[in-house]
Formats: C-alpha cells, sequence, structure tokens
C-alpha cells in the first residue's frame, strides 16, 4: 500500500458569531488553534486537529465564566473546508447570557466548634465583586487547606451557588463538611 496523506490542512480563518462583549480578537487569544500565517511553519497549532477544537470551547466557556458570565453556553463549533481543501473555517457560535455579580457570601459549617467567621479573611469572592468561577475554586482550595490546619483532615468543601437571575447576583455558600476518610 502506497499512502500520501499530502499536505497539513491549516485554518484559514477563526470566526465567533453571537460574541458582543469579547471582540473575535480577544476570544482568538483564548483559544489554542490559530490561524495559518507564515510565521508559525515551526508550529502545529494552526493545523486543523478536531480534538483541540473540543479543547477551544472548553477554554472559550472557562474564560467567560471567570468575567461574569454565568450562563454563558459554546452552542456550535464548526469546522468546514473550503473549496479549493486548502484550509479549514472555524466557526464558533456562543450565547452569552447576561453579566452576573457575587451577592452574599457565607461559609457554613458541620463541625461545631469551627469559627466561620475567622475564615472569611481566606475566601478570594468577595460581595459585589463579578462572578468568578476561578475565584471560586481558589476559595474553595484556601478554606480546605486551612480547615484542615485547624485539625479537621477529613473535610470536603462543596460552594452551593444560588443564582437570582433578576438581580444578576449569585448568592454563594462554601459548606465545610466532613469528607471520606481515607
Amino acid at each position: 500500500f502506497e499512502i500520501d496523506e499530502g499536505k497539513v490542512t491549516g485554518i484559514n480563518s477563526i470566526s465567533f458569531v453571537g460574541n458582543k462583549q469579547f471582540t473575535d480578537g480577544e476570544l482568538r487569544t483564548v483559544i489554542q488553534t490559530k490561524e495559518s500565517a507564515w510565521y508559525r511553519f515551526l508550529s502545529t497549532s494552526d493545523a486543523y486537529d478536531p480534538d483541540r477544537l473540543t479543547f477551544d470551547r472548553e477554554l472559550i466557556r472557562r474564560f467567560y465564566l471567570e468575567n461574569g458570565y454565568a450562563d454563558f453556553r459554546v452552542v456550535s463549533a464548526i469546522a468546514e473546508l473550503d473549496p479549493n481543501r486548502e484550509g479549514f473555517f472555524i466557526t464558533f457560535t456562543v450565547e452569552e447570557g447576561e453579566e452576573y455579580k457575587f451577592g452574599t457570601i457565607d461559609i457554613v459549617s458541620q463541625f461545631p466548634d469551627l469559627d466561620t467567621e475567622a475564615l472569611r479573611s481566606y475566601l478570594k469572592t468577595k460581595e459585589g465583586g463579578t462572578y468568578n468561577v476561578a475565584k471560586v475554586d481558589d476559595s474553595e482550595k484556601q478554606l480546605s487547606n486551612q480547615v484542615e490546619k485547624l485539625g479537621y483532615p477529613f473535610l470536603d468543601v462543596q460552594p452551593v451557588v444560588d443564582r437570582d437571575r433578576e438581580t444578576k447576583k449569585i448568592n454563594l455558600t462554601y459548606d465545610v463538611q466532613e469528607g471520606a476518610r481515607v
């Protein structure tokens, strides 16, 4: 068998539909897939890869969740081969939704002698700030570390989200529970 794979098919253009808050250029910097250019001859980021396209969907979703858009979703990511079979046109269709702020932020605990007010200083999330899922994750890790240092090695911190669509606020409760023993 003689197989001629041909040359690697590049990306002619990447476009976004439905984005209002961030430009196409800003969103292009978020994803790993890049448009073909002469200076990318040593890189494979401008070659079409369906797995990378799936990863790019997640990168865009994460970007929006870190910038206040809790209702964001990627509707579709389509790669179309141009008629000359020279490259792909990639189109991401997105629904941004509304921007959310943090509402009330609380810490509750199953441990009766745990001072939850003292733990507030370790939170990265602040009432009135723009919703950011990365800050929620960081706060969860910080709380876990601090509670473990206080002598509770088997714990689980769960952020409980209460989304108020009318006021565009996300009320957050960090629930400190006893976790599975190892």
